[in-house]
């Protein structure tokens, strides 16, 4: 029954480990993609006439 157990608790850590890494790659790739929206929204800026 304690083994059972444990192999469980090795299931559960290896599942949160690899949300984990999803989790960030998807915070990665949304900061690259702000960044890039924000650069090209600095260099193709349209100046406001008065």
């Amino acid at each position: 029954m304690l083994q059972m157990m444990i192999a469980n608790i090795e299931v559960i850590k290896q599942s949160l480990w690899i949300m984990l890494q999803g989790m960030l790659g998807i915070f990665i790739f949304t900061g690259i993609f702000y960044l890039l929206i924000y650069t090209m929204e600095k260099i193709f800026s349209v100046e406001k006439k008065a």
